[in-house]
């Protein structure tokens, strides 16, 4: 086999998923207190058992304090749960986000200027056929399968919590107003954190998953969401969402992974040889027990040899117990086995929450000409916003002529890249008006930031 055969079969684990992830700081803010972490399984064994791990942490706090919470919750949470090889993929998930809940609240308690500080935290597992998610906060996880889009998580927010259990908060029934912004759980300042765990969750070849902080949530209306992710490949989606939630004034930072399963199945070159599959080591524990196994069987041959009958077949029980523990501790490296999960039992799959059609709509191809024609007519009259006018005015064309045959989706497409072309020469504008005020005021600017996978490219 030459070696472009043996790369591809090497790999095939990590082309079965193809993924975009974006964080931008917005409009508004001057800092990106979102983070995110895309973690494909380096290895076949390791997809089968720990899975594909993505990460979405929107922190809160003052003075770089969010911008920590959340940094160390997407770095924290993910290696705790790779690590925990011997725990099911729902213990691990929810044992993960504690430990990544109790660094983040040290790290607060030590330094005053990091008090309070906090993120929220979603981490989405994608194994063989199955997935789960982990989640504290506000920040989202939907699933789009078919036209059938759904949010798999509930926002811990005051305004879910009275909406869903409204004797549980009876006093704040009556206001007129309740704030959305206003989140009950989240990994720091939370004094005896609840980790939700959904799952475990079938998957299926087709199915689309996006994780968002609420800086995208709250600027576009999950149906529309659902439609761009209908519509577009992942790396085009997240571009088309950030773009989106920006056009629609940007006061939040946003964050997007897309992640679309392409596959559940190995090639049919490396679903029966699985010999390139690295077993784990042996654990300290099973070397101990194989040790005692080996030195009970030799003192009992030789006090079978001095005739010492008696203690003789004590250690040969001592010595059958010792290589029947040796052999159930270190059955994964022996075997290739993994320990009995409990998942079925232990988590439930209690979404979706809600769900939305993915059909493309004449509502919101009519919303996007409309949001669009406004645009174009506002940076026409500002000399400052140069964007690509030729591109422009050849999609708006082809958006126009889409919606006179009825072709939504064609219609929604071209409109999107109308949003691109001009959300480009505006982000232009404003990142050279920051970096003037960053050098006039001496502050730091935002960061912004992607990170994409397809196989095709």
């Amino acid at each position: 086999m030459d070696a472009k055969n043996n790369e591809t079969r090497a790999a095939w684990w990590s082309g079965l998923i193809t993924y975009s992830a974006r964080t931008d700081v917005g409009m508004k803010r001057h800092m990106n207190q979102d983070s995110y972490a895309v973690l494909p399984a380096p290895s076949a064994r390791m997809w089968r058992s720990r899975g594909h791990v993505f990460v979405v942490a929107d922190g809160m706090g003052a003075h770089k304090a969010g911008e920590l919470a959340s940094k160390l919750a997407a770095t924290e949470a993910p290696q705790s749960y790779l690590k925990r090889t011997s725990q099911s993929s729902v213990e691990s998930l929810r044992d993960a986000l504690i430990d990544a809940h109790m660094i983040i609240k040290k790290r607060g308690e030590s330094d005053l200027s990091f008090k309070d500080m906090g993120t929220t935290c979603d981490m989405l597992v994608l194994q063989p056929g199955v997935g789960y998610v982990g989640h504290v906060g506000d920040s989202r996880v939907y699933r789009l399968r078919g036209v059938t889009f759904e949010q798999l998580t509930f926002d811990h927010s005051l305004a879910w919590e009275v909406k869903y259990y409204p004797n549980a908060h009876s006093s704040y029934i009556q206001a007129t107003h309740i704030p959305k912004n206003i989140i009950t759980r989240s990994l720091g300042p939370t004094e005896h954190l609840t980790v939700d765990v959904e799952g475990p969750f079938d998957t299926q070849p087709g199915d689309v998953f996006l994780m968002c902080s609420d800086g995208l949530s709250a600027r576009v209306a999950d149906s529309e969401i659902a439609q761009i992710l209908k519509l577009f490949a992942p790396e085009d989606a997240t571009q088309a969402l950030v773009n989106l939630a920006n056009l629609r004034g940007g006061q939040d930072n946003c964050t997007v992974v897309v992640v679309r399963v392409d596959s559940n199945d190995a090639p049919e070159t490396c679903a029966a040889d699985r010999s390139f599959e690295k077993k784990p080591p042996l654990s300290m524990a099973a070397w101990f027990f194989f040790s005692l196994a080996f030195i009970a069987a030799v003192l009992a041959i030789l006090f079978f040899v001095m005739k010492n009958v008696a203690l003789g077949g004590s250690l040969c029980v001592v010595a059958i117990a010792a290589l029947s523990f040796a052999l159930f501790v270190g059955r994964s490296s022996i075997f290739g086995s993994q320990p009995p999960s409990s998942d079925e039992t232990e988590a439930k799959f209690k979404g979706p929450y809600i769900r939305s059609s993915a059909e493309p709509s004449s509502e919101f191809c009519d919303k996007l000409e409309t949001t669009c024609s406004k645009l174009c007519e506002q940076l026409r009259r500002d000399q400052n916003v140069e964007p690509d006018w030729k591109g422009v005015d050849r999609a708006r064309e082809l958006a126009r002529s889409a919606r006179e045959k009825k072709d939504y989706a064609d219609a929604i497409r071209a409109n999107i890249t109308v949003v691109n072309y001009m959300m480009e020469g505006v982000r232009k504008y404003v990142e050279l008006t920051r970096r003037t005020r960053s050098h006039s005021h001496h502050d730091v600017g935002g960061v912004s930031g992607t990170h994409s996978k397809d196989p095709a490219r």
